[in-house]
């Protein structure tokens, strides 16, 4: 028997795989649109619609969990990136496609890392330019979650919400007596200046390092405490009305949470209320800027998913060959504070 397989016959095998592929593929997706459509009449959970429908539609966004850049190692079969990234993108994303008419940010996370929370403020702030955001706050919306919802043109907040949070932390760990005293071992360390093990966990901190370390801090303060009061007051006209608001968020700028129900005493947020109501208050600035008429809202859309083809071929690819799925090590590194993963970094996070 000749068992020798042909080119001819690998590229029907091919051939004959893709083809399947798709008709799989279109299944999943028509099976995603029917189940989104029942289970919520008014927003399709599915990129897939936003492919097909270019219809005038609002994008929802979800932020939630710490404002990292973890995982972003993202080669287009194995999602690996963090949420914050994948927001990004997708706020990106919204800004350039005319049928979106607004965003709605939905915002659940404690904050995060400045570089990646600042990229977030600038990347609203890149779609505030062209259509409304309106920002939903859920049961969290702290430090580098306030900072990134800052640049909406509207905050809503539920009563409970735990928002604000302005300020910077760096923490580290100083185990130099237990390794020396009790353990008996003793760090060596080999550097080319004198701050290179800044915050070293193996000795105790210097003045001199305590003092470079609080420059630090102040700075990123600044441009915190600086980027808020801009995002709030940016509306407003007159000169004494910006003052006092000034004052107001000032006030409660020294780290400490404020409930929603304060964040609007304190000119922090703009309503109180749920995401239905920020959704309707978005639908309603959306129609205004556009001159959209019509009583019912327009279409919410969760369309920030980046195409994957195992999900599109309805196969769930977490743990499936994504680096460090099996490591334990990796995996425990997720599962500790933000502040631990990253010490003697600037943090915007609420621990």
């Amino acid at each position: 028997m000749n068992t020798q397989i042909t080119s001819r016959q690998v590229a029907l095998g091919l051939l004959t795989f893709s083809l399947l592929a798709l008709v799989v593929g279109i299944f999943n997706s028509a099976r995603i649109v029917r189940d989104s459509a029942k289970a919520k009449p008014e927003i399709s959970g599915s990129n897939v619609s936003a492919i097909f429908n270019k219809k005038p539609h609002l994008a929802l966004l979800e932020l939630s969990g710490p404002i990292t850049m973890d995982g972003g190692n993202d080669n287009g079969f194995f999602p690996s990136e963090s949420n914050a990234v994948t927001v990004r993108k997708g706020l990106d994303e919204a800004a350039k496609d005319d049928s979106v008419k607004g965003v709605l940010l939905r915002i659940n996370s404690p904050g995060g890392t400045v570089g990646m929370s600042q990229e977030l403020n600038a990347a609203v702030k890149r779609v505030s330019k062209k259509k409304p955001v309106v920002v939903s706050m859920g049961d969290l919306a702290a430090s580098g979650g306030y900072y990134t919802a800052c640049a909406a043109d509207m905050i809503v907040t539920n009563p409970g919400t735990l928002t604000a949070s302005i300020g910077v932390i760096i923490s580290t760990v100083e185990l130099s007596d237990l390794l020396n005293n009790k353990l008996g071992v003793h760090a060596v360390t080999v550097k080319s200046g004198k701050f290179k093990d800044l915050l070293s966990p193996y000795r105790k901190p210097r003045p001199d390092e305590i003092n470079l370390i609080q420059t630090v801090i102040n700075d990123s303060y600044h441009d915190f405490l600086s980027t808020v009061i801009e995002g709030r007051t940016r509306f407003i006209k007159d000169t004494a009305r910006k003052a006092a608001l000034t004052a107001k968020i000032k006030a409660v700028a020294d780290g400490r949470v404020v409930t929603g129900r304060q964040a609007i005493e304190a000119g922090l947020a703009d309503k109180l209320g749920d995401w239905d109501l920020a959704y309707t208050e978005l639908d309603r600035l959306a129609k205004e800027k556009f001159l959209l008429k019509g009583k019912e809202r327009l279409p919410l859309e969760s369309e920030h998913e980046n195409f994957h083809l195992l999900e599109f071929l309805g196969i769930k690819s977490e743990g499936l060959f994504s680096p460090g799925a099996q490591d334990p090590a990796a995996l425990a590194l997720k599962m500790l504070p933000v502040s631990m993963r990253y010490t003697n970094q600037p943090l915007w996070i609420l621990e």
